[in-house]
């Protein structure tokens, strides 16, 4: 008997998952697990309840959890539990486990193939040789009457990730809920983030610029060596680095240099976004390092700056201004250590929380949590342990002390903030955490985006405007008209999706080197994007005026990467003009290629020469579907027959397959053949 009342879109989760493996997106706060608990009520009675989270205080939370909500102690189960011990608590009807620990109970003959339920909280994790995707194989191919849950507030931010989360879990359905959605949108409390640009002084600056000119030295060599195409720093990552060291066996000039290029990589990112004491603590260690690269590092470095990173002011003054409690994150134990003896000093009461492989014992974790609830400490200063998972108790303030380039983990922080407030994202400008900010907000979006591309529930978000047949026309959005009078057949409407559509699959998001700029900054890009990728398949960006980079408003890099990922990540064209005139020429000439298309010269066909490509072949000969959209129905439908018997809902699940589409495949396949019958 649950003792809290669910709410509406959580019962509506239930009724999915009841049917099917499911995998559950739900922002953190909003009740996942409570989902878990109901619907491990429904599966009781035809089995047993297995419920894993990845570690022993999360396992030890949900327990109480299931207690609290529905008045059962389940057993748990890790593997401070000998063996011997653990073995004879299996009989339980609710079990509450780690991961690992049930890996390793199966592996020595433990049968969990009547459990009616396996739910695997964080199922994010169940990728590569992680426990989760052994524990889920041996139970789909053993248990009498298998259903799985998987929960998790960020799965991965592309397809690939994603679709292997999904099949090391068996998983066919996703339920995806946003804190946008409608149903959603009354429980959560706003959160207002704040992108906080910090600038170093010229003395901080000129210190900045002698490491990055030892960087490019061992960059260039890299180049001389023929194993990097530039030395450029703005387009080498320390992961191109990384992956050419394989290629380096045997050639030990190169090594040494990309040995020092990655050493010096570390302390650029220290010196510009940690400070001086992290830079200096790297300097030491470069001195026990007897290699020749960081013998050589140590005789071009600079000395540490002689002044302190204009963050840790910034940071002392938020938390001075907003309210308490609050958690801060920080990337490097090291700094973590720095962080809370400043607070301190400043009368702010701070503790810091880090993993048990940088010095904390659970018992430690445990210990510092409840005293953070219990009020004994004002700020939590944290690395990456606390964002996943650990209950922490609701703080009105949260504060990056630097950007993570991971969507992932930028949710997983923000879930922190239960109650809402303010999110503080503390970013050196110039630098590369920049473009970090831009990747993760990217990252995030997509991983929406592909998410409900792959449910197979889907609705398509429907076009408010849609381009009528006839003669060739450009529909402008009604707060375009600025462009109206360069187009011959313009018809002005209201548009929500884009600033003008083309035809039935191309639509124009047309913006000034200004606009573009801003909305990188205020996050407006990416979802603009979304919406148009969800509702065309061919969306463009124009963006007019020559003068991109000339915006002091943010990094060159930043602009580059957001450009990258809109074409790489997106998939979306992005094309630069003069000014109004050219847009309109421009839009005129893809217009006309639009309307013509079916006019064209036709353009023989490959021949096929496998049976995949002849089942290509066949789907691209329905009206509207090229090869793209002939992959894209095969993969969703698995073979011809089946996509044929398809409904017409199912394929508007497809991407880029509209109403219009679908209808138009119905009728060619239904319709009796008759040599006078026109679509």
């Amino acid at each position: 008997m649950l003792k809290v009342q669910p709410r509406i879109y959580q019962e509506k989760i239930l009724s999915v998952a009841a049917k099917g493996n499911t995998l559950v997106v739900l922002p953190t706060g909003l009740g996942k697990t409570l989902i878990a608990i109901m619907l491990g009520l429904v599966r009781q009675k035809d089995g047993r309840i297995l419920i894993m989270s990845p570690t022993k205080p999360l396992v030890e939370q949900h327990a109480k959890t299931i207690e609290e909500v529905c008045g059962i102690g389940p057993q748990v189960i890790t593997g401070s539990i000998p063996f011997e011990k653990r073995v004879k608590l299996w009989d339980a009807e609710w079990i509450v486990a780690t991961p690992q620990t049930v890996e390793k109970d199966i592996m020595r003959g433990v049968d969990i193939s009547d459990f009616s339920l396996v739910v695997f909280d964080e199922a994010h994790w169940a990728t590569g040789d992680y426990a989760y995707v052994h524990v889920a194989r041996y139970y789909v191919e053993k248990a009498k009457n298998p259903l799985i849950l998987g929960l998790t507030a960020s799965p991965g931010a592309n397809s690939e990730k994603i679709q292997e989360v999904m099949s090391n879990l068996s998983i066919k359905h996703i339920e995806i809920k946003t804190e946008s959605d409608n149903d959603v949108r009354p429980f959560v409390k706003q959160k207002f983030l704040n992108w906080t640009s910090i600038r170093l002084s010229k003395d901080y600056l000129n210190k900045v610029s002698q490491v990055k000119d030892v960087l490019r030295k061992y960059i260039r060599l890299m180049k001389s060596y023929g194993y990097v195409k530039t030395a450029d720093l703005s387009r080498i990552r320390k992961r191109d680095l990384i992956k050419i060291n394989s290629k380096l066996i045997g050639d030990f000039e190169a090594m040494s240099a990309n040995a020092a290029a990655l050493k010096t990589f570390h302390a650029l990112e220290l010196i510009e976004n940690q400070g001086p004491d992290a830079y200096a603590a790297y300097l030491a260690k470069l001195k026990l390092d007897s290699t020749r690269a960081a013998k050589e590092l140590l005789e071009i470095l600079p000395e540490p700056p002689t002044e302190e990173h204009p963050k840790l002011g910034k940071l002392i003054q938020i938390l001075k201004n907003n309210p308490l409690p609050a958690i801060v994150f920080a990337n490097f134990r090291d700094q973590v250590d720095k962080l809370v003896e400043a607070i301190n000093d400043e009368g702010i009461k701070a503790v810091k929380f880090v993993g048990q492989r940088k010095g904390m014992t659970q018992k430690k974790q445990k210990e510092v949590v409840l005293d953070f609830k219990n009020n004994k400490y004002e700020v939590l200063v944290s690395t990456s342990v606390g964002e996943e998972g650990i209950d922490m108790p609701s703080v009105g303030t949260l504060v990056f002390y630097e950007p993570v380039p991971s969507g992932i983990r930028s949710i997983q922080r923000r879930g922190r903030l239960r109650k809402g407030g303010q999110v503080f994202v503390l970013i050196t400008k110039g630098t590369r955490e920049e473009a970090y900010y831009y990747v993760a907000k990217a990252k995030e979006a997509k991983m929406i985006r592909v998410l409900k591309d792959l449910s197979p529930q889907k609705i398509l978000q429907a076009k408010l405007v849609t381009y009528d047949e006839g003669e060739r026309h450009i529909v402008v959005d009604d707060r375009e008209i600025s462009i109206a009078k360069y187009l011959s057949n313009p018809k002005i409407k209201r548009i929500e999706i884009g600033d003008f559509i083309i035809s039935d699959r191309v639509a124009i998001e047309r913006k000034t080197s200004q606009d573009f700029v801003s909305s990188i900054v205020d996050g407006r890009l990416f979802d603009q994007v979304a919406k148009l990728k969800e509702a065309y398949e061919k969306p463009l960006i124009i963006i007019e005026g020559l003068d991109l980079y000339s915006h002091r408003a943010i990094h060159p890099n930043a602009i580059r990467g957001a450009l990258a990922s809109l074409v790489l990540d997106w998939g979306v064209g992005v094309i630069f003009v003069k000014d109004k005139e050219e847009t309109a020429k421009l839009m005129e000439v893809i217009s006309k290629r639009e309307y013509d298309k079916g006019k064209s010269p036709s353009i023989q066909r490959p021949k096929a020469t496998t049976i995949t490509e002849y089942q290509e072949l066949l789907i691209s000969s329905l009206p509207g579907i090229n090869l793209v959209l002939s992959r894209r129905l095969l993969e969703m439908f698995g073979n011809p027959l089946d996509l044929i018997n398809a409904s017409l809902y199912d394929l508007m699940s497809v991407e880029g397959i509209g109403e219009k589409k679908a209808n138009q495949i119905k009728k060619v396949l239904q319709t009796k053949y008759s040599v006078s019958d026109n679509l």
